[in-house]
């Protein structure tokens, strides 16, 4: 293996916490003037990043892992979803790191922590987040709809949904019209498939929801249409690559979704490039972006327009 592969490797396992220089050379095997020449090559490609600690001491991360921004570099992290075709464009137009997450909260937590700086997830996960810790901006809307009801054919008292996210709004607001159920919460998608036996019906995202047999409803279909996610930036990025943020943008605004977009993305999250391609016919991709007073007032949130760009 390539020194350079085994450095990697080390930094991979490593995460957010990253590893001294001084240890790297025992965990790979390498001479020291291997690693420190190694390094200063992959330094200068922004493949990692070195910060001093103290003296002569440095701690080494993988550019994905560094809880800071890094100057010239963006790291954009997405869920496993169909809704983000337009946003993997732009990342590859700009050769961003991009991550995909299994939570929204978890990939949201990490906005807010600097670990990625710019994130695709739920309107209401980033408005919390935004509300709570103000150093997020929301500066786009993703998509409108993409998800539904996908019932078991048990009686069951419990709906299956996953926390804090577009899909248990829409299954509260569809109690009011349907009447009222029992939440139960689950952390992936997965866990809540792998139980629908247990339960009346799942509200689940694409492409699971057209991965899944059976009766079917789309909540745009009960309830209109709704906004599931949006792009947020965190600030301190801004500020520090604002030149790279608005390529982003531009590139976001631009993109118009197709069948190799599908591919791309089916690829990037593991699923059939069929299926994706499938479950677009789920979204509008091409929402108006000025945030309309009912959007906001619906979260029952205050103080939305301090975490909402608004061009």
């Amino acid at each position: 293996m390539h020194a350079s592969e085994k450095i990697k490797q080390v930094l991979e396992g490593a995460g957010e916490e990253g590893v001294l220089q001084s240890e790297i050379p025992a965990l790979t095997g390498l001479s020291k003037s291997t690693v420190s020449e190694t390094l200063s090559i992959l330094e200068e490609e922004k493949e990692i990043v070195r910060k001093k600690v103290s003296g002569k001491s440095y701690r080494v991360w993988l550019v994905k892992y560094y809880p800071e921004p890094v100057e010239g570099v963006a790291r954009v992290g997405i869920l496993r979803a169909s809704e983000y075709p337009r946003v993997v464009r732009a990342s590859k137009k700009l050769n961003a790191h991009v991550r995909v997450y299994g939570s929204s909260i978890e990939l949201t937590k990490d906005l807010v922590h600097g670990i990625v700086d710019i994130a695709a997830s739920p309107f209401i996960t980033q408005a919390f987040f935004g509300i709570l810790m103000k150093n997020i901006t929301i500066v786009r809307k993703v998509a409108m709809n993409g998800g539904g009801l996908v019932f078991s054919g048990v009686e069951s008292d419990y709906w299956g949904c996953s926390e804090f996210s577009a899909m248990e709004r829409n299954l509260r607001k569809y109690f009011e019209l349907k009447g009222e159920g029992k939440i139960r919460y689950f952390r992936s998608p997965e866990s809540m498939i792998k139980s629908l036996g247990e339960l009346k019906a799942i509200a689940i995202w694409e492409p699971y929801f057209t991965m899944l047999e059976g009766k079917k409803e789309l909540f745009s279909e009960q309830l209109g249409d709704y906004l599931c996610c949006t792009l947020a930036v965190n600030n301190s990025f801004a500020e520090q690559n604002s030149d790279l943020l608005e390529s982003f943008l531009t590139e976001f605004d631009r993109a118009r979704v197709g069948k190799k977009d599908g591919e791309a993305l089916a690829e990037l999250i593991g699923f059939p490039a069929e299926i994706i391609v499938k479950s677009f016919e789920s979204y509008d991709f091409y929402p108006e972006q000025e945030f309309k007073r009912e959007e906001l007032k619906e979260l029952r949130f205050g103080g939305l327009e301090g975490v909402i760009r608004l061009d």
